[in-house]
């Protein structure tokens, strides 16, 4: 179960990658890249691309995964005793270019589940009368 005071959310997403592989890849190759192939690599890991921008794409997202999980320690997150939830569609990123350890880190595909863990802390301070 969630423990109270140590439920946190940071707004990194496919979306906030999809910005940085852009940027990256209009500075490596001078050349834009449409979001929507971006976003097919992101989701499915690869997409019908030379191997050269594939790489630029994947090397970026890998970063950016990278600097998720670094946040997430600054948290105290402790990929060897911690069990981590990954909701909402930044899932696919660590799916994809992050090497976890699948018995510590599940994906929650219901797309209402951050809404409900709002309202699940919402209770918890309405029943404790304490800010989380």
């Amino acid at each position: 179960a969630p423990q109270q005071g140590r439920m946190f959310t940071e707004k990194f997403g496919t979306h906030q990658c999809t910005l940085a592989v852009r940027e990256q890849f209009m500075r490596q190759t001078r050349r834009e890249i449409d979001d929507a192939i971006i976003e097919e690599v992101l989701i499915n890991g690869t997409a019908n691309l030379a191997d050269e921008d594939l790489k630029i794409i994947r090397a970026t997202a890998t970063e950016y995964v990278n600097d998720i999980f670094r946040r997430l320690r600054d948290h105290g997150y402790d990929d060897k005793s911690t069990t981590l939830y990954v909701t909402g569609g930044g899932g696919c990123l660590v799916k994809n270019f992050y090497g976890y350890d699948k018995s510590r880190v599940f994906f929650v595909d219901d797309i209402c589940a951050a809404a409900k863990g709002y309202e699940h802390m919402a209770e918890l301070q309405l029943g404790t009368g304490v800010g989380i």
